[in-house]
């Protein structure tokens, strides 16, 4: 292991230099690179030089790994494998092509109390990249200024993981997190920014469309990105296995940014809707939570005619509309009463985008942000919303009609099955769901009060019988850690 160099000096983990598990571990830079690959700080198996080359399952968990010794470098045990074989190829790259590094090069975890030597301490909501005094913050922004030096070949730097999202941008918190049930970096994963300069330590400015590029002299030029994406280790533990997909499509978008074909440049649209409603379109609402009041509607049709339209209450004509016509919804419970108002929707057939992605990836997210991120024409846009609220309705109505063609339809022609139980069972909730949420649901309340009894009854019976068994008579079968000790130790 290579020991931290001087240049660690003045970082608050430096004074760690000597205990046994830390160790310093150098970017691999490949002068001519195009993207520079930073992840979170070394595992054992950087640390020490050594390659995983192969690795041998014999089921019951059990493996052997065959390793080769190279130089310590960031990438090159398991996580490194993945990245090489399956990850690393959705760009078009190979991993000589690539320059990699690190947010933290050193191993201070052990020292510092944590469990494993490559673990770092969390960087929170509160902190600030220019200002906080927190030993992590401190630590990234020295070890960024030390040890990274970015070829100017470099286009693109990519984050893999939160600190790393965070030494390069400064982003902590997302002033919306999809009102607190996703972190910063689920809500940027998929993502990308320009930043003035790679060194510097400041936070972005996530207040503008970051388009990726830049007009000198009526020329587009690149600017300096970075495109965050998750810690591919972080995908193999806990609920970060449902961004495994999500992952995958990211480095596929890399390859894309890397290409030109994305994102696409913004696109034109009407303040002024069409006089009579197209044979296939994607649609969709702005009203007010409180009073469910329709205040724009927009839409898109399949030759990317798009229209964001301020709704006025006492026009009460509908536009016409084919019978048959197909009506693409992101969420159609949440607008079907407002697509009511302007069609009669007695003459349209519906698709539901988020009902449609639950059938074809059901372990994910549904959320129109979450699929934007990963199949999305284009960049973040949701400052939008407060900046150019008419833009933002528009492209909430343009983004599902290109991913719904370009990504829903030919995944659906892959798998026929899926296809089938989204038009057999799913589609049909639309209907049955809307009207119970307008009419409500029948309740028999004495049948009710004799089904809770009986639930009670059996609930106490599996109290005892869980007593009996663990011989504990205190035992709460309530308490999943308690019950995860009992039965897997």
């Amino acid at each position: 292991m290579i020991p931290l160099p001087s240049s660690c000096e003045g970082c608050p983990f430096y004074k760690y230099k000597d205990h046994p598990d830390n160790s310093f571990t150098p970017d691999f830079v490949v002068p001519s690179s195009v993207v520079y690959f930073i992840a979170q700080n070394p595992g054992k198996d950087e640390a020490l030089g050594h390659r995983l080359v192969a690795r041998t399952y014999h089921g019951y968990g059990q493996s052997s790994d065959e390793y080769e010794e190279v130089q310590p470098q960031p990438l090159i045990g398991a996580t490194g494998k993945a990245f090489d074989t399956r990850f690393l190829p959705l760009t078009g790259l190979s991993r000589d092509e690539v320059s990699l590094g690190n947010a933290i090069r050193c191993r201070p975890g052990k020292a510092l109390g944590l469990a494993r030597a490559d673990e770092l301490p969390l960087i929170t909501a509160t902190m600030k990249l220019e200002s906080s005094k927190a030993d992590i913050v401190n630590a990234l922004k020295h070890c960024k200024a030390a040890h990274l030096k970015v070829p100017d070949s470099v286009k693109v730097v990519v984050t893999m993981g939160r600190h790393a999202m965070f030494a390069m941008t400064g982003l902590s918190k997302d002033e919306d997190e999809y009102k607190k049930k996703q972190s910063v970096l689920e809500s940027w994963r998929g993502y990308a920014v320009n930043v003035s300069d790679y060194s510097a330590s400041t936070t972005v400015d996530t207040s503008i469309y970051h388009s990726l590029l830049n007009l000198e002299n009526g020329q587009a030029v690149p600017e300096r990105v970075v495109f965050m994406t998750m810690h591919l280790a972080a995908l193999f533990y806990g609920d970060n296995k449902r961004f495994y997909h999500a992952t995958l499509q990211d480095y596929h978008k890399l390859g894309m940014l890397l290409r030109g074909e994305w994102p696409l440049p913004l696109p034109l649209w009407s303040n002024k809707g069409p006089v009579e409603w197209p044979s296939y379109s994607a649609f969709d609402t702005e009203y007010n939570p409180d009073t469910a009041e329709l205040y724009r509607w927009s839409m898109c049709d399949r030759h990317n005619n798009l229209y964001a339209v301020e709704f006025d209450s006492s026009y009460n004509s509908r536009l016409p509309v084919a019978v048959g016509s197909v009506v693409l919804i992101q969420n159609a419970l949440a607008d079907i009463s407002y697509l009511s108002r302007i069609v009669d929707i007695r003459n349209v057939k519906l698709e539901d985008m988020m009902l449609a992605h639950s059938v074809l990836w059901s372990g994910e997210p549904h959320s129109l942000n979450y699929i934007n991120s990963v199949y999305g024409t284009l960049n973040r846009y949701k400052h939008l919303s407060a900046d150019n609220p008419q833009l933002y309705s528009a492209l909430d109505a343009w983004e599902p009609m290109q991913m719904w063609r370009s990504y829903f339809i030919p995944e659906f022609k892959r798998d026929p099955q899926s296809w089938y139980v989204y038009k057999k069972y799913r589609l049909p909730l639309i209907n049955i769901i809307d009207k119970a949420q307008r009419s409500g649901v029948k309740l028999d309340s004495s049948r009710l009060t004799d089904v809770q009894a009986i639930l009670l009854e059996r609930l106490e019976g599996y109290r005892l019988k869980a007593q009996d068994i663990t011989g504990d008579p205190l035992f709460n079968i309530g308490g999943s850690k308690r019950l995860k000790e009992v039965i897997y130790g």
